[in-house]
């Protein structure tokens, strides 16, 4: 009997174990789960239930169907537009830029040159090499005293493209040659013209380059910025003129010793850029200037101040002592046409004065580096101005043999050649073309001697390119 009832009561305990397992636990349910567990919405807009204090009976999927459109995009959706604005709050952009791509451009000539116009109106060039071109014409010929400035979008990274503006004539009127990029990368440019422009060009310039097989440039656009009223018709303001001494007769108070030339004979100014570089025998500034006095012949030098120091300035005495012109190439060998009036004068004069406490003279005629020289330039410089007639080249890496040619099928009665005095290739050059000119009747002048010799004054703020 006593097992029986032992049995019973442990039946019963087993049963009453069964029971309890399978019971709901109270505490451990929490429907909320369920919502915290989907995206983001419930944990910023659904609290759960013991959050609202209100227990999980409350806490049916109904409040969670509705708190989700609560947290669903209508924000993002709102905040998205701030972001555009930004992308387009840039009018910052000059409403007057032009911006040309190569299929609004054509095609106007070139020389040497492969091209490509791609879909996204890039033009993909190949050059063969050196000085090779390809020049394009504009839709409308532009006002250049309206425009600040240009910027060609570009990416040349083997070697230095030439950007060029042509005039409506197609004649060059602007240059830029250091046109080498890492990738894409704008090229800005700062023409300061008063001339219209119609064309530009493409042109391969690397002296350093040895093979063009290699060179392959893509220009992607090339913008314009213009200033309000490009389109009038009615041409910018320009600068005004500084009033012209008239007791100040420039360079004409050197009064250049003309005595030694016969006016019946041609003559050819050579000028020599970008000295001094001292003196040295085997200096080529020593070479070009031994060159010129054992033929018996005269040049002008232009000296640069940052080529200046104790040593290189006994070649400038060297230079003037044996009959030379010296002339200013600026102090600082900056494009004059990019520089304020004040800070042009300050330049230009910084040099004048190191020049003359080396030759006593207080005026020299200016040769403007790169041959820059806008309206600007002209209406503030108090000295005349020399470009050339005849680019030897020797900048670009011409031989002495390539300079000798140029010189011989270029050169003209009353010509001004530009030359640098720091090219081996021209000291070399020099010292076979001047005896052979000289033997030839050909007399080898300074600039000063040149214009004097042939009865025309030079005039401070006027550039002159030749005296024929």
């Amino acid at each position: 009997m006593k097992k029986r009832i032992l049995s019973l009561l442990f039946i019963l305990c087993m049963t009453i174990s069964c029971f309890g397992a399978c019971a709901p636990k109270t505490p451990d349910y929490v429907l909320p789960t369920d919502v915290t567990a989907t995206p983001e919405p419930t944990a910023t807009v659904a609290p759960s239930s013991d959050e609202r204090g209100d227990g999980p009976a409350t806490a049916t999927p109904a409040p969670t169907a509705t708190a989700k459109p609560t947290a669903t995009p209508a924000p993002t959706a709102t905040t998205a537009p701030t972001s555009a604005p930004v992308a387009t709050q840039a009018p910052s952009v000059n409403p007057n830029d032009l911006t040309y791509t190569f299929n609004d451009l054509t095609y106007n000539t070139s020389y040497g040159t492969t091209y490509k116009v791609l879909d996204d109106g890039s033009i993909s060039l190949q050059y063969a090499d050196i000085y090779q071109e390809i020049k394009l014409s504009l839709p409308d010929a532009l006002d250049m005293s309206f425009c600040t400035g240009v910027t060609v979008k570009m990416k040349s990274e083997i070697g230095n493209l030439a950007v060029k503006l042509y005039d409506e004539s197609f004649a060059e009127v602007f240059v830029r040659y250091d046109g080498k990029t890492n990738g894409i990368a704008d090229h800005k440019l700062s023409p300061n013209l008063t001339t219209k422009v119609a064309g530009i060009g493409l042109m391969a310039c690397d002296n350093d380059l040895t093979d063009y097989s290699l060179f392959d440039a893509t220009v992607y656009s090339i913008t314009f910025h213009m200033k309000d009223g490009w389109n009038s018709g009615t041409a910018a303001p320009t600068s005004t003129p500084i009033p012209v001494d008239p007791n100040d007769t420039g360079i004409w108070e050197n009064n250049a010793d003309i005595s030694w030339i016969d006016p019946s004979k041609p003559m050819i100014a050579f000028t020599f850029d970008d000295g001094p570089v001292g003196t040295a025998d085997t200096a080529t500034s020593i070479r070009i200037q031994n060159a010129l006095a054992a033929s018996g012949q005269h040049a002008t030098f232009f000296y640069w101040g940052q080529s200046m120091n104790a040593a290189t300035e006994k070649e400038i005495k060297r230079a003037y002592d044996m009959g030379f012109e010296i002339g200013n190439h600026t102090s600082s060998h900056s494009d004059l046409s990019t520089l304020t009036p004040e800070k042009m004068l300050a330049d230009i004069q910084k040099q004048a004065d190191k020049l003359t406490a080396i030759t006593g003279l207080e005026h020299f005629l200016i040769r403007p580096p790169y041959l820059s020289a806008n309206v600007t330039v002209k209406n503030t410089v108090r000295e005349p101005l020399i470009s050339c007639s005849i680019d030897s080249k020797d900048w670009a890496g011409a031989t002495a043999e390539q300079i000798i040619n140029t010189i011989n099928t270029q050169k003209k009665d009353g010509a001004i050649v530009l030359m640098h005095e720091t090219y081996s290739s021209t000291a070399s050059a020099m010292e076979t073309l001047i005896p052979q000119l000289v033997a030839e009747g050909w007399q080898i002048v300074s600039v000063s001697e040149l214009f004097k010799v042939k009865g025309q004054e030079l005039k401070d703020g006027q550039l002159y390119t030749n005296a024929r």
